[in-house]
């Protein structure tokens, strides 16, 4: 049981490689191939420019795009060229719009997606489309990774954010190879449902699972004591020293646009350890 084949998608040449360099380190865990998408992305509404002017602008704006995305892909691959990793590059230009269906289209073949945290500060509109996409589009698992949790790809501790939800079922299924090879792995409920059907064992047929897969679980029900469940299911990881945080990626369809709940998108902003969602 393994991730064999992971994909992470970069757009703009001024940032770092942090997000390449924590996929680099999980392909070299999983042995897994890295496919990398680099992409340069005309980001400026034709609209906004005046008559005459619009055909111009477009041509320019491509063209700019078009070098951030050659610049990225020569600094991918003078980075990969040093691993020892099966891996490929595709570069690809394109407007905002075409972003999210080209992004489905390809990630849906892929075992895992490594994104950087979209909501956090420095992050973009494209981080959040590429997230979105991945997550809802093409429906694979993503692991998001903050900057201050690119130091390495540690998976000894993982905890599972239980809700007896569908998405929080589909992330934990995700996470199954990381459950397999942790130290332990925490089952972590929140205020579960007094009248639910897991009563009189809160999150037992969750660890069932995961011990046939292989895991070490412990199970822990809390009650809410945060404002907000995302905070403290944030204070439980760093209290444990967890290294990935697993859960449900919420969200629904408002005009075929996807809209994430709550906690997801706290988390997405507040997160300081990797985190695998799934949907």
């Amino acid at each position: 049981m393994s991730y064999t084949s992971i994909a992470t998608f970069l757009h703009d040449p001024s940032r770092g490689l942090g997000t390449l360099d924590f996929a680099i380190q999980m392909a070299r865990k999983w042995g897994a191939h890295l496919y990398v998408i680099c992409a340069g992305i005309d980001s400026t509404d034709p609209g906004f420019y005046y008559a005459g002017a619009q055909a111009i602008a477009v041509q320019t704006n491509l063209e700019a795009a078009q070098i951030d995305a050659t610049t990225l892909e020569q600094n991918v691959r003078q980075r990969l060229a040093r691993e020892d990793i099966l891996w490929d590059v595709e570069t690809v230009t394109m407007m905002t719009g075409g972003l999210e269906p080209f992004l489905a289209d390809h990630m849906r073949f892929y075992d895992l997606a490594i994104l950087p945290l979209p909501y956090a500060e420095g992050g973009t509109l494209q981080d959040v489309a590429g997230f979105e996409a991945c997550l809802f589009g093409a429906d694979i698992p993503v692991l998001v990774v903050p900057d201050s949790g690119r130091k390495d790809a540690a998976t000894s501790r993982v905890m599972i954010a239980w809700d007896d939800g569908a998405e929080a079922l589909a992330a934990a299924k995700a996470a199954a190879p990381l459950v397999a090879q942790a130290e332990v792995t925490d089952i972590c409920l929140i205020n579960p449902p007094q009248h639910g059907v897991d009563r009189s064992d809160p999150g037992g047929r969750m660890a069932q699972m995961l011990t046939r897969k292989g895991a070490k679980v412990q199970v822990t029900v809390a009650a809410q004591r945060q404002s907000d469940i995302a905070s403290q299911l944030l204070a439980r990881a760093k209290e444990t020293g967890v290294d990935v945080l697993v859960m449900g990626g919420y969200g629904h369809s408002r005009l075929r646009e996807a809209v994430l709940g709550g906690v997801t998108r706290s988390i997405l902003r507040k997160a300081h350890l990797p985190v695998l969602m799934a949907h």
